[in-house]
């Protein structure tokens, strides 16, 4: 139940039995500055409590990520990066989750409460057992603007990129803003309404897909390469996905639900870009 703050810190090479291989949190938690990384988390057998390479965000507790990196954890059943529990909160916000694996489901991130992912990079994690190699979400709404999902990977014929569903009478939402969702194989998302509660996955628009699976709008576009660079340091303090001179997401975004800046704290301009960078010629 404390409020906890910590900053220009690393977590690395811990462990965690069943639970948390960096950071148990099961209070008010704000990460600036922080890399969480090269953690693993272990069972004997696996239940869908477990899990949180990283970071584990447990019931009704809060986390702030704020320029911060989630990179390299392993676990041994769900959240490779980050897994947050009933009824919690979770903002991430100019930061990049990459290179995470689950042997479960949620490469990047295991949400089963409410998410906001915004000016942030999920890049390069891994789900080995199902759906989810960027995120895996239910119980709860995640709100994904002007970020940048690119590169993730699950089993064949699931989602690598974005899992939205219910298994029980509760709710879950997946909301889509002004995001490159990429090169994501099979599924840039999929919607499993295989519950009572209702679910839905809905686009604010803005958004670039590389296919047609994320309940596209009006003003989104579905191309074949979103044109990025690799994930590398762009400037700011954490790794980016820099957009290439030719890409769709240049201009493409719905300006009113830009922020300010991008992740790395550059100025968006006035016809802002999809996804977490801002290109400058």
């Amino acid at each position: 139940g404390l409020d906890v703050t910590l900053s220009d810190l690393e977590v690395t090479n811990g462990y965690g039995f069943q639970l948390a291989g960096g950071i148990l949190n099961n209070g008010n938690l704000t990460l600036n500055r922080v890399i969480v990384s090269n953690n693993l988390m272990t069972t004997d057998s696996g239940d869908f409590w477990q899990g949180g390479g990283g970071i584990y965000n447990g019931a009704g507790a809060s986390l702030n990520l704020i320029d911060s990196t989630v990179s390299d954890n392993n676990s041994g059943y769900a959240g490779g990066g980050v897994y947050s529990f009933f009824d919690t909160y979770v903002l991430v916000e100019r930061s990049t989750i990459s290179n995470n694996v689950a042997l479960d489901v949620g490469g990047g991130f295991r949400g089963l409460g409410d998410l906001v992912i915004a000016n942030s990079t999920v890049s390069g994690n891994v789900s080995t057992a199902w759906h989810g190699g960027g995120g895996f979400f239910t119980d709860g709404v995640t709100d994904v603007i002007n970020s940048t999902v690119v590169d993730n990977v699950a089993p064949p014929g699931t989602a690598g990129g974005l899992f939205v569903g219910t298994f029980t009478e509760a709710a879950a939402a997946l909301n889509v803003t002004n995001s490159i969702v990429g090169n994501n194989p099979d599924f840039a998302c999929f919607l499993a309404p295989f519950g009572s509660g209702p679910v839905s996955l809905t686009s604010g628009g803005g958004n670039v897909f590389t296919d047609a699976t994320c309940n596209r709008g009006a003003s989104d576009v579905v191309v074949g390469d979103p044109g990025v660079g690799p994930l590398q340091d762009n400037g700011g303090p954490t790794n980016t996905h820099a957009l290439e001179p030719d890409s769709p997401a240049i201009g493409a975004a719905e300006p009113g639900a830009c922020p300010a800046t991008d992740q790395r704290g550059v100025a968006r301009d006035a016809a802002c870009d999809t996804g977490a960078y801002e290109f400058s010629p």
